[in-house]
């Protein structure tokens, strides 16, 4: 963090109600340089093909040129390329891969942003903030739901959130703390950039902030602190009534049925007010209440209630099927892929790091399918092994001996995080 950054937050956390207006010059040769070792060597190339290392043989040069474009508003964003992942549902989402450029101008920015935007945010937002995450937003839940004093749980998702922020409706809600209008034309720059699609059709982007710029996430959070976060506080919350939020996923808990209809109402008219609307398929009021046997999905896990060795009830949580399924594949994919083109000792390494970053996001004590998808790797790996060649590699006794001999991550020998033992600073 550079220095000017470091003062503007220091005076952004004296002064939650101050609008800036004048920030334009934070955006230095030291902060682009700053934001260029924040970025991710690992990621895609943009459209002109230049990767972080190559931009970094004339780092000093490139950066100096860069700024020197920002300041004279002489900068103009290249367009994005899109890439299209697929889903668990069999459509799509659309990714936008910037130049490492571009990617730098999105970094500063966002950099300025957080430390304007930090300490006006909320608790219950946990996502793209420093020292939070997503396992911060799980605990969460699971903390206003394992008493069953709030077992009527608001599933909501919003249609297509990131495709439907109005940029009007969102520099209005930046304006609200920043009114430099140096940075906030910055800002209409990056939100207006072109796209390329498949088809090498470059579309201008007039609506919404493409997924995979890295300056999206925080525009998100500051459009929703606005229409969801404060709203919720100054209207609807109780000891009763509490809500999490990461990102645009987002679980309401309520007390009473009733409370739960009435604000399910109010958010839809809430939504439709700013621009946004709820995806009715997967918005529902769930009935959680201990003695049922109803389940919801939040980032990536279900909710659900299970049994103790005593035979008691109590809160659980486990991989979604649907995440579970999708984990499998990839893994499936991958070794398919790579059977041949790597001796068996990378991709015994290899394999290992896989199962270590799923038991990294889905590691909890309670999640029962952390095993089930340990043991169907391994079978799946013994299976696409014995298909490097017409001769069988490893026979299954064979096959364990490896095994025992170089074994492979086990989830109940990683270190698991346990819900019901962290402490957060969160009214519950």
């Amino acid at each position: 963090m550079t220095p000017k950054l470091m003062r503007l937050k220091l005076l952004a956390r004296e002064a939650p109600g101050m609008c800036f207006r004048t920030v334009f010059h934070i955006i230095d040769v030291e902060l682009l340089d700053a934001a260029f070792h924040r970025l991710d060597e690992r990621k895609a190339v943009g459209l002109d093909g230049i990767s972080k290392a190559r931009y970094a043989g004339n780092l000093k040069a490139n950066l100096t040129d860069l700024h020197d474009r920002i300041r004279r508003h002489a900068y103009k964003p290249l367009p994005a390329r899109q890439v299209l992942i697929p889903k668990t549902n069999g459509k799509t989402r659309p990714i936008a891969i910037s130049s490492v450029e571009d990617k730098i101008v999105q970094m500063a920015v966002a950099m300025i942003l957080d430390a304007l935007y930090e300490p006006l945010f909320m608790d219950v937002s946990t996502g793209f903030r420093p020292k939070r995450g997503a396992h911060d937003a799980i605990t969460k839940a699971y903390h206003l739901l394992r008493k069953d004093y709030r077992p009527y749980v608001v599933d909501c998702d919003i249609k297509s959130f990131f495709d439907s922020m109005d940029h009007e409706r969102l520099m209005g809600f930046v304006g609200q703390r920043v009114s430099d209008k140096h940075l906030t034309r910055l800002i209409r720059r990056l939100l207006k950039m072109g796209v390329m699609t498949a088809d090498g059709e470059t579309v201008m982007n007039q609506i919404g902030s493409p997924q995979g710029s890295v300056v999206s996430p925080v525009l998100a959070n500051i459009y929703l602190h606005y229409v969801i976060d404060r709203w919720f506080k100054e209207t609807h919350k109780k000891y009763a009534q509490q809500m999490v939020r990461y990102a645009d996923d987002t679980v309401f808990c309520f007390r009473d049925a009733q409370a739960a209809q009435t604000f399910l109402e109010s958010l839809k008219s809430r939504l439709k007010e700013n621009d946004l609307e709820l995806n009715e398929d997967k918005t529902r009021i769930v009935k959680f209440k201990k003695d049922e046997d109803n389940t919801f999905n939040f980032l990536g896990f279900t909710f659900y209630w299970g049994k103790n060795r005593e035979r008691t009830r109590l809160l659980k949580t486990k991989t979604s099927a649907g995440k579970l399924k999708s984990a499998i594949a990839e893994f499936k994919l991958w070794i398919k892929a790579n059977r041949n083109r790597y001796r068996l000792k990378e991709l015994w390494k290899m394999a290992a790091e896989k199962l270590n970053g799923h038991y990294a996001y889905y590691g909890t004590t309670v999640n029962n399918k952390l095993g089930f998808y340990y043991f169907t790797c391994v079978k799946l790996l013994h299976k696409w092994l014995n298909r490097r060649s017409q001769k069988q590699s490893f026979s299954w006794p064979a096959f364990q001996e490896r095994l025992k001999r170089f074994p492979l991550p086990k989830p109940w020998s990683c270190k698991l995080v346990k819900l019901n033992q962290l402490v957060f600073d969160f009214a519950i």
